[in-house]
């Protein structure tokens, strides 16, 4: 595939993956050489990845040191990505990567959580990346493009696989986007890996989308308006969610509250849009005197646990992520929707064309859930 971003933009944003190996190899100069040759044809600027040994941070290095601009994306909290991705080909990475995490222009953890020996932590990871750049890519105007560093010997293997150079190139390239490959030569990989115990219980990890939402006002409402509520609240929520079928994996509601997994961050999108339409008409009896009633929609995309309720016998997903998306839909605006960074990163990677997003900037999330950066989303 051409390496050129094209004649009418500027130089293309970056987001890079590679093989990780060990330290000291007689090859990793040459492999640096064609690193900072692929950077220069592009011209690249700006780069979004992580920071494992091997690949990572030599392209890490290349964009530095040309003065480019580095955006670490790191997986799950920085002690365990140390412990599974940089110590595992020697010491000798470590001082490597805290220069450049030091030197990066930001570092954005796509859950702050502990690894839990999931590679769909990896993989999110990596669709968070490549969101990230094809933000800033829209944002300057500019394409934004994949730089892997690969191995001839795994050339063949399949590019399906869950996480993985391999699978981050599969991936991009779905999207009918541009990789440029970059040999790794003989670089050693006798990689040595913390062990971990198995998850228990048949749970599992899925990436999903979740939505939160709750009705301001519902606590004034009296006994009499409850019933009121229920039909035509509830009532149009229920319907809304079911007009979206399968694409609704898990729902559940208390009070006032609705919590929903849907399968696909552009349906999520689509889903949480319909159901502020759909209730924007609501009876005068459910707007309490003189203060503010109606549905605020919270947006997320992340990894969650899948399992069982061990007291209902129902499945349930849970996890971190749910409970960060449970903290936006407070703060969010009465007929609005809010929705994370990591969700509109998504969206893009998702080729969602049906909606769009602005950034609200950074806001305090509920119960002292920390400070995140917030977008509101609109229909097109």
């Amino acid at each position: 595939m051409a390496t050129d971003a094209g004649p009418d933009t500027g130089p293309p944003v970056v987001v890079y993956c590679g093989h990780m190996f060990n330290a000291g190899s007689d090859e990793e100069a040459a492999l640096a050489v064609r690193i900072a040759e692929a950077l220069d044809r592009l011209g690249a600027r700006v780069g979004f990845g992580p920071l494992a040994c091997g690949a990572d941070i030599l392209v890490a290095e290349a964009l530095l040191a040309r003065g480019g601009e580095l955006n670490v994306v790191l997986p799950f909290a920085e002690e365990d990505f140390v412990a599974e991705s940089v110590l595992c080909g020697g010491e000798a990475w470590l001082a490597r990567y805290r220069a450049c995490r030091d030197a990066a222009a930001s570092v954005h953890f796509a859950t702050p959580g502990a690894y839990v020996g999931d590679d769909n932590q990896f993989a999110y990871n990596t669709r968070l990346a490549m969101g990230l750049a094809a933000l800033r890519a829209q944002q300057i105007e500019v394409e934004a493009v994949q730089v892997a560093v690969i191995s001839d010997k795994f050339r063949s293997l399949s590019k399906t696989g869950l996480a993985g150079t391999l699978a981050d190139i599969g991936m991009w390239q779905a999207l009918g986007r541009e990789t440029v490959t970059i040999p790794a030569g003989p670089v050693p990989r006798d990689l040595v890996f913390p062990p971990h115990p198995p998850i228990a219980g048949g749970t599992r990890r899925e990436i999903r989308s979740i939505l939160f939402a709750d009705y301001k006002g519902f606590s004034r409402l009296g006994e009499r308006e409850l019933p009121l509520f229920m039909a035509e609240v509830m009532g149009r929520i229920g319907a809304v969610l079911g007009e979206f079928g399968d694409h609704v994996e898990f729902r559940n509601t208390w009070g006032d509250a609705i919590y929903a997994v849907v399968d696909t961050p552009r349906v999520a999108a689509r889903l949480a849009l319909a159901l502020q339409q759909r209730l924007e008409d609501l009876p005068l009896a459910l707007i309490p005197p003189g203060g503010e009633a109606g549905m605020r929609i919270g947006v997320h995309y992340g990894p969650i646990w899948q399992g069982t309720d061990r007291i209902t016998g129902n499945r349930i997903w849970y996890g971190g992520e749910v409970n960060r998306t449970a903290r936006i839909e407070p703060v969010t605006p009465v007929g609005g929707v809010y929705c994370t960074e990591s969700f509109a990163a998504a969206l893009l990677i998702d080729q969602c064309d049906e909606c769009r997003f602005i950034s609200v900037g950074h806001k305090p999330l509920a119960k002292e859930f920390g400070e995140i950066e917030l977008y509101r989303l609109e229909g097109i």
